[in-house]
């Protein structure tokens, strides 16, 4: 399996000089962003530094892993944010690309199959939901393209009923609590 750039770069350093590895800090914790047409206007929404893998277990609960994705809307005033939790099957890894279709249920898109992506949770500002307009997808896909217990990595795309189509990518980090 191929390391990503972001990750053979700093290991190298370390390799080189125990002081190197304070550079680890300064990687940014997530990058991405969401690119395509949204209301008929070109879009390109960076992803938030504090978007990230997250593994939780409460007491007496299941464990539960996400992915916690935050864009930032530019040029958007009445937006306060765009994002999607991923809920995946506990402890899957990712070492070969794999892609789940999303299909749109009431209010919400859902996967076509659950040995991969359990859920779905489109975020709209503080809240779940969709951007409206254009609401709902019509359809959509998310491709994992490298996931571990420490990172994960991949793209979704979101189509819309008026012909819009966002392409949202991401590679973040587990969210580790200091």
């Amino acid at each position: 399996m191929a390391l990503p750039l972001r990750t053979v770069l700093p290991l190298l350093a370390c390799a080189l000089g125990v002081s190197s590895c304070y550079w680890l800090d300064d990687l940014p914790r997530a990058t991405g962003e969401c690119r395509g047409t949204y209301q008929g206007r070109r879009v390109r929404w960076p992803l938030q530094e504090f978007s990230a893998l997250v593994h939780r277990s409460g007491q007496g609960e299941l464990p539960d892993t996400f992915i916690d994705l935050d864009y930032t809307p530019e040029d958007e005033p009445v937006l306060e944010g765009f994002g999607v939790d991923i809920h995946l099957v506990e402890g899957v890894r990712v070492e070969k690309a794999r892609t789940v279709s999303l299909i749109p249920r009431e209010t919400q898109l859902v996967p076509t199959e659950s040995s991969l992506v359990t859920r779905w949770v489109g975020n709209i500002g503080a809240g779940a939901g969709y951007l409206s307009p254009p609401g709902v997808p019509v359809d959509g896909s998310v491709t994992l393209e490298d996931v571990t217990a420490s990172a994960a990595q991949g793209r979704f795309v979101y189509r819309y009923a008026d012909g819009d189509t966002l392409t949202c990518t991401f590679d973040v980090l587990e969210d580790v609590e200091e």
